[in-house]
């Protein structure tokens, strides 16, 4: 069982943005008060090897010093959870939970081009390698426009502007919007694509407004 208080909260990640920086955008948007441990890769293979971390992964969440929470889904619905930042209702929570399990659908392939060796497509060769370029090139020009395109739909049918149809932000928006804006910095892809999806671009524009995510950024230098 947790503390009746706020429990304490220790984030491990990396000193990148990655896939723990929704999660340090949401505990900051919560009010919550967290560590943010920000490890070299050195830390890490030791935690890995010592088992410290389930799956050998960060993001990591540790609760009350025993609780180990990991994968950013999990951890962000337990944030959710702790901050009233997700929905209570099942359909709301599960229109939620939709938006963050497509969040990877939609990354992807530029997760296993990116990280090849590591998910096991070393075989696809270096960026100069035509196999890499075809795959790269169809990820430009089929599978990410069809993924934006389902995006921009549920959007524009949002009735307040966030992508899993809430009032307010909830923990959908702190899980996408900092993925979709990774998207333009990979290899091969257009830096401009976002600007193709007018509501994409507007949901971006809607999540950096909000004053918690602004006055992060304005206090944090993150690589």
């Amino acid at each position: 069982m947790l503390s009746k208080q706020q429990p304490k909260l220790q984030l491990y990640y990396f000193d990148i943005k990655g896939k723990g920086e929704p999660l340090r955008l949401l505990m900051n948007h919560a009010g919550l008060v967290f560590e943010d441990i920000r490890i070299s890769k050195e830390t890490f293979l030791q935690k890995k090897e010592s088992g410290e971390f389930p799956f050998g992964q960060v993001p990591c969440l540790i609760v009350d010093e025993k609780h180990v929470l990991v994968q950013t889904n999990s951890i962000a619905r337990f944030i959710g959870k702790l901050s009233g930042l997700y929905p209570s209702d099942p359909v709301e929570a599960s229109m939620v939970d939709a938006v963050m399990d497509q969040e990877a659908d939609i990354t992807m392939g530029l997760t296993c081009t990116r990280y090849a060796e590591r998910n096991g497509f070393a075989a696809i060769g270096s960026a100069e390698d035509p196999v890499y370029a075809a795959i790269k090139k169809s990820l430009n020009d089929e599978v990410l426009p069809r993924h934006l395109g389902n995006l921009e739909k549920i959007l524009k049918k949002s009735p307040s502007g966030w992508i899993g149809g809430t009032p307010e932000a909830s923990i959908a928006d702190f899980v996408m919007a900092p993925r979709l804006e990774w998207i333009p910095s990979n290899f091969g892809i257009d830096p401009d694509i976002l600007a193709k999806f007018p509501a994409v671009s507007a949901f971006i524009d809607k999540f950096n407004d909000l004053d918690s995510v602004k006055k992060y950024y304005s206090e944090k230098i993150i690589n």
